[in-house]
């Protein structure tokens, strides 16, 4: 048995101390789709038209609407022109002879815009006026949370693995707690987005710790169920953003407001939550390591024999005099491309993730273009996810991680392209077959979470996971104006999507499954993985026992010792 395992269930696997620290992973972890959400209400748009004085409100038909702005008529339906109005001057009022006479001329929206408030009070766009030559700047505000997304798994991913899990959760908390408030009060645009940009980067680099922090703390049977159950919390709350969302009647400051004082209640979790027990064995906290596990064992009603480490300990300070260079090195993002084998299946995930993550935010961001109720249809976005990871979690257990992988992504990116965009198309059938590809990519982002913490090899699991969640932000970042490719064809940036899905699927097929496997600790490792010498370990059911790479006993022979987890870095199971 692998040693980290031994010592895990010495305590208890999955014992009441780690379920309520997974609870309260979960809990926090999932409401960071508050933030990776937000802006689907933030900077939603609505029916718009040229404002022409200063109190005028929205009318879908007026005497004055008809006066002052261009139409034209498709079939039966009436155009609007949002962006241009009539030259004329109604300060005095409108009349028949003044509409009559009015120039044909028109000019741009020089006094601002009047905005349909039917669905929302106040967001973005309609506080900075978004629209007309200023769309950019909507897509913009959508991009720059992925954007920061992206910064932040680099800086936080590396942090994390040098410093700790659980200092990293929390430092992203509080500055995810401080960032949301202020962004709140945020007086300009420029302030908004710079906002936007931080609150990407603090709650995803805590969700991805999160991740990381739940495969640490279980036991090997238990990991494909956390790991995926962490994800429909990530469901759940993306639902409970909708609710409030539509309680705020869709006033973004006053939503963002109450985001930041909710996350404020989970500050009390910080006396709750340890280090992962997993990170201080491979950083040779012994110490440390046996303080948390008494906890543990207390909370379980176990024990942890006293002389649990003395081997380990012993082992160590040998082998430490032997190998001080290479015992003091720090692993980096670098690392995860210096071997031929670890390379591929590093950009692989990474082009996995990429897709999920296109298309993803490419359905999320816009689901208030599906449905003629923008906080239903982005509640049902979010419950479709449910049956989504639920699938993958079963899947995963019977098929494997590959063919899971694989067989979401294709029929998720073959329901894109078949499906069109609801102007053109019967609305129901056109939201249905988006919400069946948005629960199957749904099902890829929990399968590529579980499959990434697997798939890398200890030293450098934490910055193969920022790096492959860099590349996932990529794709999120160029989503949102990927839609604007509609102009050209409607159904083009379905298609896009779709195709992406597809062939980032069929890719899946050249991983390594992890299912049945214990995982890589080493370099070494990372790179012998996949292959036949490295045998079928440990199910999640618990059958069978992992012998080590064969260059890995030899090492061990060499050194005369026992194969133990601190001959190279702990081989530690996820």
């Amino acid at each position: 048995m692998n040693r980290f395992e031994e010592v895990i269930n010495t305590v208890g696997g999955f014992g009441r101390n780690q379920k309520l620290q997974y609870l309260l992973l979960c809990i926090i972890g999932g409401s960071t789709a508050f933030f990776q959400m937000g802006n689907t209400f933030y900077s939603a748009s609505a029916d718009h038209y040229c404002q022409v004085y200063d109190v005028q409100i929205y009318a879908d038909d007026s005497p004055l609407k008809n006066c002052t702005i261009p139409y034209s008529l498709e079939g039966e339906d009436i155009s609007w022109d949002k962006c241009q109005r009539y030259d004329v001057n109604v300060s005095r009022g409108i009349s028949a002879e003044l509409c009559s006479s009015r120039s044909e001329e028109t000019v741009s929206c020089d006094q601002g815009w009047v905005y349909d408030k039917t669905w929302y009070e106040n967001t973005v766009v309609y506080e900075y006026n978004l629209v007309c030559s200023n769309d950019w700047m909507k897509q913009l505000s959508k991009s720059i949370v992925p954007l920061g997304n992206l910064v932040g798994v680099v800086i936080f991913g590396q942090l994390s693995d040098i410093f700790g899990r659980r200092p990293i959760f929390f430092i992203t908390m509080l500055l995810s707690i401080a960032t949301a408030i202020a962004t709140s009060f945020a007086p300009s645009y420029p302030l908004f987005v710079i906002g936007q940009f931080f609150l990407g980067a603090f709650p995803h680099s805590l969700f991805v710790t999160a991740c990381v922090m739940v495969m640490e703390i279980v036991a090997l049977e238990y990991r494909t169920m956390c790991g995926t159950l962490t994800h429909l919390a990530f469901s759940i709350f993306y639902m409970l953003f909708g609710v409030i969302a539509l309680l705020s009647n869709g006033d973004w400051r006053l939503t963002q407001l109450i985001v930041g004082i909710i996350w404020a209640f989970y500050l009390p979790s910080f006396f709750f939550i340890l280090e992962t027990p997993m990170w201080l064995l491979r950083k040779h906290r012994y110490d440390d390591a046996e303080k948390v596990l008494k906890k543990y064992a207390k909370f379980n009603k176990t024990t942890l024999p006293d002389d649990m480490f003395d081997k380990d300990r012993e082992i160590y300070l040998r082998l430490k005099e032997e190998t001080v260079e290479e015992k003091s090195r720090q692993y980096t993002v670098i690392d995860l491309f210096r071997t031929p084998r670890l390379c591929l299946n590093t950009i692989l995930m990474c082009i996995n993730w990429f897709s999920c993550s296109f298309v993803y935010y490419g359905i999320s961001l816009n689901t208030d273009q599906l449905g003629s109720n923008p906080y239903i249809t982005f509640m049902l976005a979010g419950f479709v996810e449910v049956p989504g990871c639920l699938m993958a979690w079963w899947l995963m257990r019977a098929l494997g991680r590959r063919w899971s992988l694989a067989g979401f992504a294709v029929i998720g990116g073959a329901a894109l392209m078949l499906s069109v965009p609801p102007k053109e198309s019967i609305p129901v059938l056109s939201v249905a077959v988006a919400m069946l590809a948005k629960l199957c990519i749904a099902a890829v982002f929990s399968i590529v979470f579980v499959y990434g913490a697997e798939i890398y090899p200890t030293v450098v699991r934490n910055a193969g996971m920022g790096v492959s969640s860099l590349s996932a932000r990529i794709g999120s970042i160029i989503s949102p104006f990927v839609v604007l490719l509609d102009v050209y064809w409607g159904p083009l940036p379905f298609i896009v999507m779709g195709v992406t899905s597809v062939i980032a699927g069929l890719l899946a097929l050249l991983l390594p499954e992890t299912r049945n496997k214990t995982l890589p600790e080493t370099l070494e490792e990372g790179e012998a993985f996949g292959r036949k010498d490295y045998k079928k370990t440990n199910s999640e059911g618990g059958e069978g026992k992992e012998m080590a790479s064969t260059d890995r006993e030899n090492k061990v022979k060499q050194n005369d010792i026992a194969l133990s987890d601190d001959d190279q870095e702990k081989k530690t199971v996820l």
